[in-house]
């Protein structure tokens, strides 16, 4: 049965992220609820009236976002330069309990992160390897355990500091991981006990071990039950341990996901875009019990998502923002035959919970609301 609901959203916009040249970037924020209907029965109903105009007039036409806002503020370089490569290897991640800390590091490691809630800037030490744009970036919340990892390791943290106060004054770490062999592809940034942000180089994934092994354009992965994260190659899918700093093998199979899954709690369900089909959505149980309990991957829902599309239109990449309470918005980026800019179409999605399926888990139902479209080859990262 359909649960019908009309969540507010947790997120009220998304982060647009535009090269402005020469290594600038400026950061504009989107008003999400243009995305969206007041309730379900409304996006059902404006879903049914698109797919009878489609069925009379042939294609039905994207509207335009409109103006973007001014930008709120601009993320500069160290190195800038006309011919730089640096928007290649620049890399953004949008982190943090609250979503409100945008880290941007540069082509040679140098990083800061800026809070979207105080509008400041906090300088932070520089990776010791700098990663690329298809990067795993995946937030995690520190909690006591990790703080006695970490002085275990560190036996010079402060001890009374350390009883005082074992997760020190933030709980927010982001872990990165470029795939590549060298030292210091994964590390982690985190806030320690005793009141400075440090880089910590991580062990990296046993599949780099493996002779075959083929590197991921975009890498598959997803936070466990809050410590752990999962991440596969292109055979294999290993957990990292937050806590103990250690791999474990999960199995002889890949995510199904391109890029990262996000976990909604409302279904108990991990939902992330298709590896298969960039522009469909596909669901699966990720939590302890179902990956102890099986060899093979947990069954995988595919959530099929249209848009209508001219057909000179041809599918360049796509990109999953999580809202919070079953929302989404999926950014989807395309060519055009004529050679022109990008257009990028933004469409708000509900996934509610429909009953069980036939092998008796929770079924999902995707709701499409509203799609709007912007023409711009500037957009470098939705947040």
């Amino acid at each position: 049965m359909l649960k019908m609901s009309c969540q507010k959203l947790s997120r009220q916009y998304l982060h647009l992220v535009m090269n402005e040249g020469r290594g600038l970037y400026s950061l504009r924020h989107m008003d999400v609820s243009k995305l969206f209907y007041p309730s379900t029965p409304e996006a059902l109903d404006a879903e049914a009236q698109v797919k009878k105009k489609k069925k009379k007039n042939g294609i039905n036409k994207v509207g335009s976002i409109g103006r973007l806002p001014r930008p709120s503020m601009y993320f500069e370089s160290h190195t800038r330069g006309a011919s730089s490569p640096d928007s290649l290897t620049n890399v953004f991640a949008l982190f943090g309990e609250s979503k409100n800390k945008i880290l941007y590091s540069d082509a040679n490691g140098h990083t800061t992160i800026y809070n979207t809630s105080l509008h400041s800037f906090t300088p932070m030490p520089d990776m010791h390897f700098p990663k690329g744009p298809n990067c795993m970036a995946a937030h995690i919340t520190r909690t006591a355990d990790h703080a006695r990892s970490d002085f275990a390791i560190n036996p010079t943290v402060d001890h009374e500091f350390f009883d005082e106060n074992p997760i020190g004054d933030h709980t927010d770490s982001l872990y990165m991981m470029h795939m590549d062999q060298e030292q210091g592809s994964f590390e982690v940034l985190a806030y320690y006990p005793v009141g400075y942000w440090k880089w910590r180089v991580l062990p990296l994934p046993p599949f780099f071990d493996d002779q075959d092994y083929k590197v991921c354009s975009d890498i598959p992965y997803a936070v466990i039950d809050g410590t752990r994260i999962c991440v596969s190659s292109d055979t294999t899918t290993y957990s990292f341990d937050t806590v103990s700093l250690k791999w474990s093998k999960t199995g002889d199979w890949v995510l199904p996901f391109h890029s990262k899954a996000e976990y909604v709690p409302e279904l108990n369900l991990w939902i992330g875009l298709s590896a298969s089909s960039h522009s469909n959505l596909c669901a699966l149980d990720l939590s302890t019990s179902a990956m102890d309990s099986c060899d093979v991957v947990p069954t995988v829902q595919n959530v099929r998502f249209d848009v209508d599309l001219p057909e000179d239109w041809s599918l360049k990449s796509s990109n999953l923002v999580n809202l919070g309470g079953g929302r989404f918005c999926i950014a989807t980026f395309f060519d055009t035959a004529d050679g022109g800019p990008k257009t990028t179409v933004f469409t708000g999605v509900d996934v509610l919970p429909c009953g069980d399926n036939q092998q008796r888990e929770p079924a999902v139902l995707r709701i499409k609301h509203k799609s709007k479209c912007l023409v711009t080859d500037r957009i470098q990262y939705v947040l």
